[in-house]
Parts: structure tokens; sequence; C-alpha cells
């Protein structure tokens, strides 16, 4: 209990102190990530509008450099016409000659109207005049690209204009390469793209502004949306004021579940350690049986908790707790020393004989448990082949993570076996990268044998599959003679199960072994 106290009380202490200061910290995180996640939505409809357009002037110029008609023809014009009908984005198409727009849908009658200025010309060759004035509308801005003397007209409102909640708010559409502001809404700074690095999203801030890119590297186009960040921070007294009381109910309820918590996780560990320094965990032996000649020729060491009070913990109970409590490490190196002393005379009665051991996924990492077990295997002198280990599919989706310990059990001639094999993690890769000598079937698969159950063809599959790869392979839970014939006659070769012989003490293993011996 002094301990827990220990423990529990520097959260606690804090819990009381900072109430305030995090109810204050949330609002104007609050109010930040607000603003952020508005831009952004701008930024990406913008974006998503760009692009549309960007793909109808693209694929409109395309169609054009299909038309066989001479330009400004008038088969041409009506194809135009046509053409601009059917999209949304553009508003007319033409032709342009030494940067003079000599016709358009839009200009139908007029004479030629002269381009100002040098056109931008983007990676995808396409010049662009942004901001032209066309002699029906001078005072609107119109945006024309041109390519193989075929143009197409764009009004920029109908990208960039939305509506928005404040008049600070600036929206911008640029092309990525070369770098340049294309359309422009509110009081947006051309500086503002300096802020942008490519490829990807960013959100950045200025001096005083948010700033959210959003791009499209396939495009050459990239959005940006920007609000004062004062605009942001308007209403922070008025957000506090209500965070405030919500800081400290929530800061009593942190403190309360904060000690809470503690409590279980130390009780929890508490035990298991405690059962560990009495040593109240003691192994049994489940013989793993060759199918064909019936006899014993290894065993899986499982790990059983007898408490002192005479009752036992189910294994899936305390083994699930000492992984979420971190004790599972400890567990596997008792587990180990246990092994370690039964193994000369259990190799004395079975020369040849192997134990299998199970390892946690938190069994899997670098100077863990299978690095303490080499080097306790080494002193002993023991011989190779001895030991089996079972790692779960689940301990093998970060084979990298598990590659040291795998090759640390690989140095004193321990197999490797893949256990519970089938129930959802694995896949065929994964056994091609992983040197692992053995599949262990689950015995759901097992169970299904005989049952008419739909998961049945499933083991057929797994057998198939071991064979091809030159694997070994272990049923798990055969309880039926059934099982084990069908098992037998599609070529598997070991098994274990009720079957054949419940787990058990070390005493009734040699007997057994010798037993066989003897026969």
């Amino acid at each position: 209990m002094k301990r827990f106290y220990v423990v529990a009380s520097v959260p606690l202490l804090l819990a009381a102190l900072i109430p305030m200061a995090a109810s204050l910290y949330l609002a104007q995180r609050k109010a930040r990530d607000d603003q952020l996640a508005y831009l952004t939505s701008l930024a990406d409809e913008v974006l998503r509008r760009g692009i549309a357009s960007r793909q109808q002037l693209v694929a409109a110029l395309d169609e054009l450099d299909k038309d066989p008609s001479p330009p400004c023809s008038q088969a041409s014009m009506a194809r135009m016409q046509q053409m601009v009908g059917t999209s949304f984005y553009l508003q007319g198409m033409g032709a342009v000659v030494d940067g003079t727009l000599v016709c358009s849908t839009l200009t139908l009658g007029s004479a030629p109207v002269p381009l100002a200025g040098k056109p931008m010309v983007t990676s995808s060759g396409i010049s662009s005049w942004i901001g032209a004035r066309l002699p029906f509308a001078p005072e609107q801005p119109f945006h024309i690209y041109a390519r193989n003397g075929h143009a197409v007209i764009i009004h920029p409102g109908i990208v960039i204009d939305m509506p928005v909640l404040h008049a600070d708010v600036a929206l911008g559409l640029a092309i990525i390469t070369p770098k340049a502001l294309i359309r422009t809404r509110g009081p947006l700074q051309e500086a503002w793209l300096d802020h942008y690095q490519a490829p990807g999203h960013n959100q950045v801030e200025s001096g005083t502004h948010h700033i959210v890119f959003r791009s499209s590297p396939n495009n050459n186009v990239v959005a940006l949306a920007a609000a004062p960040k004062a605009m942001a921070y308007e209403g922070l007294a008025r957000q506090a004021l209500v965070l405030a009381p919500l800081g400290l109910l929530a800061s009593a309820t942190l403190a309360l579940g904060v000690a809470a918590l503690t409590r279980w996780q130390l009780s929890a560990q508490s035990r298991l350690r405690a059962a560990l320094r009495r040593r109240e965990f003691f192994v049994l032996y489940q013989p793993i049986v060759d199918l064909q000649t019936g006899r014993w020729t290894g065993a899986e060491a499982l790990m059983r908790w007898r408490r002192s009070n005479g009752t036992l913990v189910p294994p899936d109970e305390f083994i699930a707790e000492a992984e979420r409590t971190g004790v599972v490490a400890h567990l596997t190196r008792y587990l180990m020393d246990r092994v370690l002393a039964d193994l000369p005379e259990v190799l004395k009665a079975c020369p040849g004989f192997h134990i299998s051991l199970n390892l946690s996924t938190q069994d899997l990492v670098a100077d863990g448990p299978v690095q303490y077990l080499r080097q306790r295997f080494e002193a002993q002198d023991l011989p190779p082949g001895a030991l089996m280990l079972e790692v779960t599919e689940r301990g093998l989706v970060d084979t990298e993570a598990a590659r040291p310990a795998l090759q640390a059990g690989r140095q004193i001639g321990a197999s490797i076996a893949m256990d519970d094999f089938g129930t959802g993690y694995s896949s065929l890769s994964m056994l091609e990268s992983i040197d692992i000598d053995t599949l262990k079937i689950d015995r759901i698969f097992i169970a299904s044998i005989g049952a008419q159950a739909a998961i049945s063809p499933v083991t057929t599959h797994i057998i198939e599959m071991a064979h091809k790869l030159g694997l070994d392979l272990i049923a798990e839970g055969v309880e039926t003679q059934f099982q084990a014939d069908f098992l037998r006659e599609r070529g598997v070769r070991h098994a274990q199960g009720w079957l054949f012989a419940k787990a058990m003490p070390l005493q009734e293993l040699i007997a057994g072994l010798r037993a066989q011996a003897g026969g």
C-alpha cells in the first residue's frame, strides 16, 4: 500500500495543481485546431475545384487537338460551343495565334483580341494569360489557357468564390511549377507561397496568419487558405469560462481514475511478482506424438499457477494479465529456468527428445528472454535440438523486430514453430520470409474434422500449404481417433491432445518415456 501511495502521488498532485492551466491550454489549442480544420476544409474544396477545372481544360484542349476542322471555322466553332455547354468550369473556347485571341465562343463577331503581357508556360506546355480582359466585359478578368493554337477560357471566380465566415479569410489557387498564383479571393499575400514545401500538405504560420496548403503534384496545383491568428482567439476568453469548470471536473475525475488504475495495475503486477517469489507457478508437460509410430517425440512445457490457498488460476487469465502489466518476460524466464533444470533428466530417459517453450510477443525483443535462454543453455552444455521455440502469428507481425530473438534461438540449435497457425494474422508471404520449421495447426481447425463444419476445408488447405513449403506439422487438440486418422492420412506427422495424453508433471513424463524405451 505504501508503494501505491508513492507511485500515485505524482499524478494526483499534478492533477490537483494544473486544472486551470490545462483548461486554458485546451481552449487555446481548440481555437487553433478549429481554425486549422476550417481552413483545411476550404483549401480542400478549392483544390477539388482547381483539379476539376484543370482536368476539364486539359481534356478540352486534347479534344480540340483531334478536331480536323480549321480553327475559327463554322464547324470548329459549333464543336466548341457543344463542348462548353457540357463543361461546368469552362466558359468559352477559341483559337490563339501569336498572343492574340483570334476567335472564341465568347467573342463571336468581334475583332481579334490581343492578350496583354507575356504568357506563363506551365510544366505541361500550356500557355496561360491570367486576368485577360475581353471586350464584352472589360471589368471582368478571365483566364485563358492555350496549346497548339487552341484556347480555353475560364472565369476565375467559379473555382475560388465560396462563402467564408469572415472577410479576412483568404483563398488562393496556384500552380506548382512555375510557382505562381492564378486565382485569389480575399486579402491573400503572394509571399505566403514561399511557405509551401512540395510535395505534401502543409500547415504553417506566418507572423500573423495560420495558412493551410493542400496540393496535388499530379495536377501541378496547390490550394491555400489563410486566416489571421487573432481571429481564432477572439472567443478564447468565452471558451475559457466554459472550459475552466470542466477542467476542474476533469481533473477530479482524472485523479480518481489515476488512483483506481494505478491501484489496479499495481495490485495485478504485485500479485504476479509475489506469486513468482513464492514459486506458486509450476510446469506441466503435454507430450507430442508421432502419428506413424505412436511414440512421444517431444513435449510442450505449460505454465500453471496454483495460489497459496490451493486454487488454480486459468492460464489464459494470468498470461493476459502478465502481458498487460509487463510481467510476462519474468514468467518466461521462470519457465525457462524450470525447463532447463528438467531437461537433463528428460534427455537421459529419451535421447533426442525435445521440449517446446511458448514465447509471448513481448519476449521477442533484443536482449530479452531468448537471449537469456541462450546463455543458460550454452552454460549447461545441452545438445542442439533439445528445444523448440513456439511463437504466435501475432508475435511475428513485426518480423524485423522478432528476428534477433529468433536468431538467438537458432544459435543453440532450437527449432522454431509458429503456434496457433491459421487464426488470422499470418499469410503465405510471411511464412516465406521467416525461417521457421514447424506449423502448429490451431485446435479450432482440428475440432472441425468430422464435424461437417465449414472451417474443415481450411485444415486441408493448411496441410497442403505446409507440405509445399517443406514445413513439419503439429496438430493441437486432437481428441478423437477419427481426427488422428484424418491427419495421418494427409501426411501430418505429429500431434498432441487428450487422445494421447494430458499435460502431466515431470515425473509422469519421464515414466512414460522410460516405458516406451523399455518397450
